[in-house]
């Protein structure tokens, strides 16, 4: 049986997002005439382009130094929101059904824990109303919580203000508590874009962190009240709990055996103390939650270092209707930064990555693919297309619904493809059924749709569609009419 410490180091490095995706789809009856959409002949270019927009940040190795506790490098209000004023034409993704219930799987045998990255203690300076998502996996909720950063506890350089994303939870779970210790993970310098599905716009964040095990609720957000210890900071995230097995047991052995936990602290224990512990802990070789990523502050100076990298940076600032998104990937040496053009809120095929490596030896990595400004003037509007289909009465063409089978879910999301000088919008429509007497396992089904520089559209085949676009990942791959075992 795998241990813990394998099981941990395995999961965390795989994305919610993508476990909800991999266990998601679903759909009915006939096609709506919203749906159907006409097109004259596309010429298909041979040329096959390989274009995977898959984000994972690697496992970073860092030597270990021992760093005291460094105050913020500015303790002022230096950030806010900068918004892109531009209007995304419809929805990004649509739903129909509820995934929530097939979410259960892999995710949920992480043990709870405090990871020790970048470690600040924090207060809250306003949580956003509003709802966000993030282009490149549309199908989690986020709210974005404003910090202002009182102390770091780990690390060197945060600034006094920052945005931190967290999924799943309403705007009251940090209500409540006064103060704040979170291991968070950078993945923005400039700035972060977010999909805001409340103003329907992209919304770019500088200084944007994600709580380092991707969720506030599993362990590494440590809430405070009366400058002590408030466990009932869990009770708030039961979401999470609820979904590790003996999740409530898992959570009360992190206090009442702190130690052997490696968990920093006890109830009621003062937030003086749990600093103290952090640092401890920080320095003890065996402790395995200790990342060995780097866990300074990382500013655009980390990023654009080499002649190349500063050539290209004025490429990558935000245009009319579209922005590059970005991860960090932080390393002993150089700071790596992937980007990728999102277009009206979708994920394209143009990725740029800087090596940031030490001194002028840096260099800049880009795909083959590249909008240019009369590219960008012919995009269709996939995302008014995708707003008009009507899930609920559209029928999976690959599969016969039986009187047996249950819808589990469905979605209709897209991508950007530009093949040739071309620019091509596909949307991915997919279903997932149940059988009441199979329910760990579920029936797939999927169609595509395909749009020229034109706005216009046509139902498209697989085999059709890889030989315009090539094995795009964004193409499904299991066989149709092949039952999907998922983990109950």
């Amino acid at each position: 049986m795998m241990d813990e410490k394998k099981i941990y180091n395995a999961i965390t490095r795989i994305d919610d997002d993508l476990l909800d995706k991999s266990i998601n789809g679903n759909a009915k009856k006939t096609v709506s005439n919203a749906a159907r959409i006409r097109i004259g002949a596309i010429a298909a270019c041979l040329t096959l382009i390989v274009a995977g927009a898959i984000f994972a940040v690697p496992n970073l190795l860092r030597s270990g130094k021992e760093h005291a506790i460094n105050p913020p490098a500015d303790n002022t209000s230096a950030v806010s929101v900068i918004i892109s004023g531009n209007k995304i034409t419809g929805r990004q993704e649509l739903v129909y059904g509820d995934y929530s219930s097939l979410s259960d799987g892999a995710a949920d045998m992480l043990p709870p824990c405090f990871y020790i990255q970048t470690v600040i203690e924090a207060e809250v300076v306003e949580v956003l109303p509003d709802t966000y998502y993030y282009a490149a996996s549309y199908s989690q909720p986020n709210h974005v919580v404003k910090l202002r950063v009182v102390d770091q506890v780990r690390g060197d350089g945060m600034p006094g203000e920052i945005y931190l994303r967290y999924p799943y939870y309403d705007t009251m779970v940090f209500d409540g508590y006064e103060r704040f210790i979170m291991s968070v993970e950078q993945v923005g310098t400039d700035n972060f874009a977010l999909i805001n599905d409340t103003q329907g716009r992209v919304d770019f964040f500088p200084n944007m962190f994600i709580v380092y095990t991707g969720d506030i609720g599993y362990g590494s957000v440590i809430a405070f009240k009366d400058g002590r210890v408030d466990s009932s900071f869990w009770d708030k995230t039961d979401y999470t709990v609820s979904r590790i097995p003996r999740g409530k047991e898992l959570f009360n052995a992190l206090f009442d055996d702190p130690k052997s936990n490696y968990y920093p602290a006890t109830r009621k224990e003062t937030i003086g103390n749990v600093k103290n512990n952090i640092i401890k802990l920080a320095a003890d070789g065996d402790n395995w939650r200790v990342s060995t990523n780097r866990y300074n502050y990382v500013t655009v100076d980390d990023v654009f270092v080499s002649p190349e990298a500063k050539a290209i940076k004025p490429y990558l600032e935000p245009g009319e209707g579209n922005v590059f998104v970005h991860y960090l990937s932080p390393r002993e040496d150089r700071v790596v930064a992937e980007y990728t053009r999102i277009i009206n809120g979708f994920l394209t095929d143009e990725t740029i990555v800087i090596n940031g490596y030490d001194g002028e030896n840096g260099n800049v990595s880009r795909s083959i693919v590249c909008y240019t400004a009369e590219n960008l003037s012919k995009v269709p509007d996939i995302g008014n297309a995708i707003e008009n289909i009507d899930l609920s009465n559209l029928a999976p063409p690959h599969i016969e619904v039986t009187s047996g089978m249950e819808l589990a879910y469905s979605n209709a999301s897209g991508i950007y493809r530009n093949i040739c000088g071309k620019v091509y919008g596909i949307i991915r429509v997919m279903w997932y059924y149940r059988f009441p007497e199979y329910k760990n396992g579920l029936l797939p089904d999927d169609m595509y749709y395909l749009y020229d520089e034109n706005g216009n559209g046509s139902i498209i085949e697989r085999e059709e569609l890889k030989s315009i676009i090539g094995d795009d990942s964004f193409i499904q791959r299991f066989p149709y009419g092949s039952m999907m075992a998922v983990s109950k």
